[in-house]
């Protein structure tokens, strides 16, 4: 029986081998010509909400999506008129963007979020997170949010989309909801809060979090 993607992070767990991980979980999808269970396959509808209200206009701007996955939330940057790259670090995720989106002006990159071109840093007016923290181990998050974070140039902007948590929930299996708490180590890093919307739809508790340096 083929290996489905919660057999493949139970692996990922006992290895700590993410970037193999999901490398394994986006050539299953292609192969089963499928997509991941947290891929939208259109732009994540809180990011279109936070856009919309927001009356978002990237004209001018330089935009970074971690994790990319599929793409659909870079591509929809780049329709905001964002200059837009974008990197996961599974190399099948970024042929299956570069092929979904052949005419596409958005720069996809394979790239590992702990070892990113020094010319990143500090580059970008724009980083959208999307659930990318979470699904990285716990012991990872500091660190996962300092490597995001350094991204971000002065006066710039960093969204957070996660699952969320009440603090005092324990967190323990990937992809772990976040707690405002945790979010707010970003403080640490340079960057303040500017927006933050607790979402709660059935027993599905989300974030969308905006920070600035």
């Amino acid at each position: 029986m083929p290996k489905s993607s919660r057999d493949i992070i139970e692996e990922y767990l006992s290895t700590g081998n993410y970037s193999a991980t999901f490398e394994e979980i986006y050539a299953l999808a292609q192969e089963s010509d499928g997509h991941p269970p947290w891929a939208y396959m259109q732009a994540t509808p809180d990011l279109v909400q936070w856009a919309e209200k927001s009356k978002v206009s990237g004209e001018n701007q330089k935009a970074l999506v971690v994790g990319c996955g599929m793409g659909d939330d870079a591509e929809f940057l780049a329709q905001a008129e964002f200059t837009v790259t974008a990197f996961d670090v599974s190399e099948t995720a970024i042929r299956i963007c570069k092929e979904r989106f052949s005419d596409s002006e958005v720069a996809y990159h394979q790239a590992d979020l702990f070892k990113l071109p020094e010319d990143w840093q500090g580059a970008f007016d724009f980083v959208l997170e999307n659930r990318t923290i979470q699904s990285l181990p716990v012991s990872m998050m500091t660190q996962s949010m300092n490597a995001i974070a350094k991204l971000v140039r002065e006066k710039g902007k960093l969204l957070i989309l996660c699952n969320g948590r009440d603090h005092t929930d324990t967190a323990n299996n990937i992809p772990h909801p976040l707690s405002h708490e945790e979010l707010a180590t970003f403080s640490d890093y340079g960057l303040s809060e500017k927006y933050f919307d607790d979402i709660h739809v059935g027993s599905v508790r989300r974030f969308v979090a905006l920070y600035q340096r």
